[in-house]
């Protein structure tokens, strides 16, 4: 089993949004629901956007932000089950947790093709 796994893992850690397309068509496919495939989508790619900005990040400045990354993501949850619950005047673990794989995904999702980009430019800089 592991002799497939570890390349799968890899392949998806290094392309997160393989992930995100090949789960939105299957769940479009057996599921029909465009919505709920969007969010089926975004709930499975989420963790490997998190992965992919890790290792994004180390490869680019050599050197581990994981403990960061980490804090931010509490950091990023603390805030959205503050404002939540100034908001609703009540707290739902679920709904809050909802909002933070939500905007997770957005935030890594933007940081992973901003690092694309940089590290692209940044190795054809270093070329010329």
């Amino acid at each position: 089993m592991s002799d497939w796994l570890a390349p799968v893992l890899a392949t998806f850690v290094t392309l997160p949004l393989l992930l995100f397309w090949l789960v939105y068509a299957a769940m479009r496919l057996f599921g029909g629901r465009k919505r709920a495939a969007f969010y089926a989508a975004v709930n499975a790619a989420t963790a490997f956007f998190i992965a992919a900005v890790y290792f994004l990040l180390a490869v680019l400045f050599g050197k581990s932000y994981f403990v960061h990354l980490l804090l931010f993501l509490l950091g990023l949850h603390a805030a959205i089950a503050l404002g939540y619950w100034r908001k609703k005047a009540d707290f739902h673990l679920a709904a809050v947790f909802r909002l933070f794989w939500r905007a997770s995904f957005l935030i890594f999702a933007s940081l992973y093709a901003g690092l694309l980009v940089y590290g692209m430019m940044a190795r054809i800089a270093a070329v010329l």
